[in-house]
This record gives structure tokens, sequence and C-alpha cells, in this order.
């Protein structure tokens, strides 16, 4: 099978000083402050007491934009969304500044308390281990985050937290990038590897894209449990399974699974593998969502057999793409991404593989 190409978070607020522009008033205004306009009066300097109309300085006045985008997570460390998110807004001409909060667990329900109470926060970033606890922190949830049970952006709006998972919008993009164009052809079956936040996201999309029968599979087999308890409302149409991770058992659904996306996080490393080369059968779609590698063993291995297989830097451009766009309205170029995601690799851009090579 052809592999197909293309793809894949201060200084406190200061307000404007000025006084209000007297002339605002209709032209037709006939009151006694307008009489008295000509003398160098305004209405202010008429005000009784009683009045509804306050005095200019204590009228609202623009605020200036909400700069401080905190990413929130424990442990942090600078990492490549974080890169690409920096430049992605300068070259914008965002006033967005990024900046680092680590909170404990116990610790986000006050860290949100303080991004909700200030208007100099546009919203916050969250990473792991917070995304499965953001959800009920929100004021509002996406269909998305609320589909999924993880909230990897929270959008601020008149001190309401909007919770979204962009994570979503890259692994469609990631998974249209290695199915076939036409979705009617799209296949049913599918094999999940991982259950943290990624395999989470994974799952949504497949059952919002109409799978009828995926497997996931965890070292930790509660934890894939957990996941799949996580979607047995949504997932009643069809057959969604948890199964403990062995060989033997990999082997006989990978037979019928069509569909093979690793979110276990193993292939970072070069060498590495979540599964035995031997055990991939011919012609296999296959999504490795690792970001720091053009190919991985996995991809390597379903090539050869034929298969058509795609890396994690599409996903990851997607939904970097998503975010910028709910926190500062617009996202640059394509190309301006994926530039920066090359320099925060450290690759050149024309190695940055986006469908793996």
């Amino acid at each position: 099978m052809a592999e197909r190409e293309g793809f894949e978070p201060s200084e406190e607020e200061t307000p404007f000083n000025g006084l209000a522009n007297r002339r605002t008033r209709p032209l037709c205004d006939l009151s006694s402050a307008a009489a008295d306009d000509s003398m160098g009066l305004g209405p202010d300097d008429l005000a009784v007491p009683g009045s509804t109309i306050a005095p200019s300085h204590l009228r609202s006045v623009p605020r200036m934009p909400a700069t401080r985008l905190p990413i929130i997570g424990y442990p942090l460390a600078p990492s490549a969304l974080e890169g690409v998110l920096r430049t992605a807004l300068a070259e914008t001409g965002s006033p967005i500044q990024i900046e680092q909060r680590e909170a404990r667990p116990h610790q986000l329900a006050d860290a949100l308390k303080a991004v909700r109470a200030d208007d100099d926060f546009v919203g916050a970033l969250i990473a792991s281990p917070h995304k499965e606890k953001a959800p009920p922190l929100s004021d509002w949830l996406s269909d998305d985050a609320r589909m999924s049970g993880a909230v990897n952006v929270l959008a601020r709006t008149d001190g309401r937290l909007r919770g979204y998972n962009s994570d979503l919008d890259g692994v469609r993009a990631g998974l249209t990038s290695v199915l076939p164009r036409v979705k009617g052809r799209w296949p049913r079956n599918a094999v999940v590897l991982g259950a943290g936040g990624g395999a989470r996201a994974v799952v949504a999309v497949l059952i919002g894209a109409g799978f009828q029968h995926v497997v996931v599979f965890n070292r930790h087999l509660h934890r894939a449990e957990g996941l799949v308890g996580h979607f047995a409302r949504a997932a009643r149409h069809m057959e969604l399974r948890a199964r403990p991770w062995h060989d033997a058992i990999i082997e006989a659904e990978l037979a019928r699974a069509e569909v093979v996306i690793n979110a276990s996080g193993i292939g970072v490393e070069e060498g590495e593998s979540p599964i035995p080369e031997e055990l991939i059968p011919q012609d296999r779609f296959v999504l490795d969502l690792v970001l720091n590698r053009s190919s991985t063993p996995l991809m390597e291995a379903a090539k050869a057999r034929g298969g058509t297989v795609a890396n994690g830097q599409g996903a990851f451009l997607a939904s970097t793409a998503a975010t910028l766009k709910l926190l500062a309205g617009a996202a640059p170029e394509a190309d301006v991404l994926r530039a920066a995601l090359a320099t925060e690799l450290g690759v050149p851009e024309e190695g940055l593989a986006v469908v793996g090579d």
C-alpha cells in the first residue's frame, strides 16, 4: 500500500488614563448641558445628585488586552509546544506571553481560581497530570472536552473558564492523513496502544468517526479499563474493550484491526517499538504519535509490510493551530508552525516528516 505524502503560556494591567471625549452628544441634543457646552462646560461639570449619568472619570474605559498565558502542570520542563507557541504568537503580533506555573494535583483548583479572578489572564494551557482533572473545574466544556473527559486549553471570558481539548483536532488530522481520502472507505476496527491523555483523545475520535470495534491495550490493565469505562455511554453502539498487554492477545487483535494507533509513549527513544515487528500484519494503517522522530521502528515495520504510516508531527501541528485560534483568535501559516517545530526538534525543516517517510 502506498504511503501518502503531505500532512500530520507580568505586569499588572494599566487602563487608559484620559478624560472622556466630551463631544459625544448627539447634534440635536437640546439639554441644558448642551447649551452650556459653548462656555466650555460639559455634562460632568453640571452633574447633580441623583443623576443617572456617571462622571467621565468613573465611566468604564477600555482595558488593556489580556496577556498572560500560564502552562499549568507538574512537573514542568521546556517543551516543543511551548517553543512553537512562543514563535507563533510573536509571528502574529500577539501580546500574549507564556509562563510556567507548576501546580500539584491538590493545587490545581487554586491555580485555576487565580486565572479566573484576574483579567490579565487570557486563559491557561493544561498539562500533565491535570487534563482529566480540569473538566469539573471549568465553567463550560466543548463537545470534544466533554466527550473525552479531558481539557488541555482553557479560554477565559468575562471571568469564566471555557474548556477545550485541541488534542482531538490533532488526532483527527493524523487519522485523515493516513486513512483513505474517502471516509466511506475508512476501516471500522482499531487497536489503541496506551491509556493516557493521548489515548483518551484517540478513542474519542474513533467513536465519533464511526469505528465499530476498538481494543485498548496498556501495560497496566486497570488504566485501560478506566479509560474504557469513561466511554461506556458514548460507546454503547459499538464494541470497546480493554485487554491485557500480552503478545498473543495483541497479535489476535491486530489480525482483525486494520488501524493501529500508538499513544503509549513507547517509541520516543530510538530503537524501541511498542510491539514486536513480527506481529504486524500486512497493509495496516499506522499512526504513531511520536513527535521527536520522523520515523519509528513501528512505522518502519508497517511500511515493510505494505502499510501506510504517519508520525505524530502533523497531529501536533494541527492541535497547536487549534490552540492558537482558541486563545489568540488566529494562527500563523502552516509553514511558520512547521519551521518552528523543526527548530525546537533541532532538525532541518526539510527533514521534518509530517507523514512518515
